[in-house]
């Protein structure tokens, strides 16, 4: 994080006002994407209740939960934008950058939903005519949806944890050791709230039977004390343990929690007495909005101190930078009021960061290139084919396509290299007196190391001209002798070139001699 640097961006509402809306918004999110879940998981549990159990009548009370399915996640889905926006928004590092590190897990929860929403409309259709069908499209339904939020919560997970990021990409982008076992307990604490707020709604909403209404208080018990267990294992769970202020939103939830079991156990409510609504709505509020604060404050104690720590590293950086701003906005000026209408000023302005001055392929940009820019003064090749290179440039290299200059443009361009480096010239003749032994162990080398390549004629096989960089064609083109010679004896870096370095001299220079050979067969083209 030390060298991170981030614009200043303008936020539209003050901090705290973000925060609130984030908390509200996700708040009315999580209890409808609650209320999804748990509708899908009960109306699955039933289904299996009623298929392969002892209570055949099970079925049509999963039908009546499936059929709220729709309806809820609809809302879960449009309510879950807000957050979606805001969490950007307050928090663009911390997020993004756990979006990014599981980004295929996160890109993957469009097709789980598709899946997932899709199994469960089918299911409504299908439940009374067989068992196999809905039981496959519920299995289906069921899994895809309850992978979401575990998808949702591991990006959460290590969007609070900036100190382990490091550490899960070193291990292969995912959470090992006190972060995967935090997670798991999170994931399974949403599972249990799921049930508990599933089998709430529909015992006031989706059943009037006094048997079904038992099964789903059971189920409203059996959750709200799975929540409490879990969330002791949660709060164990935390790397970091909370202060103050998160013990008592948590210990409010636990405790509204465990209030809400005394009432359920007192008045030994056994679905003969139903439950009064409003009671229930308000502890289990009490419970998820507890819960949740104290989330939120956890999150905050991470998200706020980084978020604080990039922005002052920003301002320090703008203020290193900014007393260059003036200068380097003349520079941008002078720049665009450069006239490009001859070839020392275009090569000037656009070929020697990376050429260099004086073409020699040892430009101030050359050292961070993969592929080494070429040594323009030792190149010595025909009009056509440089005029190909500038139009088209060097696929698998940084040298790019000039074919938004004019022909007039290119010419004066191929011309100022030529004036200046003899690009255009004839070809020099070898400096070194080869034997005849050298030569034939030169053609017998080429034949069997250098034609997979640049086949037999020179202009390159079909398969090298798919390489990137692709080979040259070396009866159009060819460098100064010297310059060929170091190209064989040490490779090219950045390309599939190898050094030939270990081959004795001579040999070395009779490889020269046939790749110059191959130009003067091709031609003056």
């Amino acid at each position: 994080m030390n060298n991170l640097f981030d614009l200043l961006l303008q936020k539209p509402l003050p901090d705290p006002w973000l925060q609130g809306l984030l908390f509200v918004s996700f708040t009315l999110h999580l209890l409808f994407a609650l209320f999804t879940l748990g509708t899908a998981i009960l109306a699955f549990s039933y289904l299996l209740i009623g298929h392969w159990g002892t209570k055949p009548q099970a079925v049509g009370l999963a039908g009546r939960i499936a059929k709220a399915f729709m309806s809820h996640k609809s809302l879960a889905v449009v309510l879950g934008v807000a957050p979606l926006l805001l969490i950007q928004v307050a928090f663009t590092i911390p997020f993004f950058t756990s979006v990014t590190l599981f980004a295929p897990y996160w890109l993957a929860i469009i097709v789980l939903l598709i899946v997932a929403f899709l199994a469960f409309d089918l299911l409504a259709h299908f439940l009374d005519r067989n068992r196999l069908v809905p039981l496959i499209l519920g299995t289906i339904g069921l899994l895809t949806l309850l992978a979401v939020p575990g998808i949702f919560v591991l990006i959460l997970t290590a969007s609070e944890h900036p100190s382990g990021w490091i550490a899960i990409i070193g291990q292969g982008y995912r959470l090992n050791g006190p972060l995967a076992l935090h997670w798991l307990f999170r994931y399974l604490h949403v599972l249990g709230g799921a049930v508990m707020f599933g089998a709430a709604f529909h015992y006031f909403f989706a059943v009037e039977d006094t048997e079904d209404r038992k099964s789903l208080l059971r189920l409203l018990v059996a959750g709200t004390l799975l929540q409490m267990v879990l969330g002791i294992l949660l709060y164990a769970s935390l790397p970091d343990k909370p202060g103050m202020m998160v013990n008592l939103a948590l210990f409010a939830g636990v405790a509204g929690a465990a209030l809400f079991l005394w009432y359920l156990f007192t008045l030994g409510n056994t679905g003969e007495v139903p439950l009064p609504l409003h009671l229930t709505v308000f502890a289990m509020m009490c419970i998820l909005v507890s819960m949740l604060l104290g989330r939120q404050l956890i999150q905050n104690r991470t998200y706020l101190p980084l978020t604080a720590s990039l922005q002052e590293k920003t301002r320090a950086h703008s203020r290193e930078t900014g007393a260059f701003a003036q200068e380097s906005l003349e520079r941008y000026q002078a720049k665009l009021n450069v006239v490009y209408d001859n070839g020392a000023t275009i090569y000037a302005n656009s070929c020697a960061f990376c050429h260099g001055e004086l073409a020699d392929g040892a430009g101030p940009e050359a050292k961070n290139m993969e592929v080494r820019p070429e040594n323009l003064a030792a190149v010595r090749t025909t009009a056509p084919y440089l005029h190909k290179i500038l139009t088209d440039g060097v696929p698998g290299s940084a040298m790019p396509y000039f074919s938004f200059l004019d022909r007039n443009k290119l010419d004066a361009l191929a011309e100022y290299l030529n004036a200046t480096h003899h690009l255009l010239g004839k070809q020099e003749p070898v400096p070194v007196a080869v034997s005849a032994p050298d030569r034939r162990q030169a053609g017998q080398e080429y034949a069997q190391s250098c034609t997979p390549c640049h086949g037999m004629d020179g202009k390159g096989t079909e398969q090298a001209r798919d390489y990137r960089p692709p080979v040259p064609d070396f009866t159009v083109y060819s460098l100064t002798p010297r310059q060929m010679f170091e190209v064989i004896s040490n490779g090219y870096h950045g390309t599939l070139m190898p050094s030939f370095g270990n081959l004795p001299e001579g040999v070395r220079w009779g490889l020269v001699e046939i790749v110059f050979a191959k130009r003067d067969q091709g031609g003056k083209r």
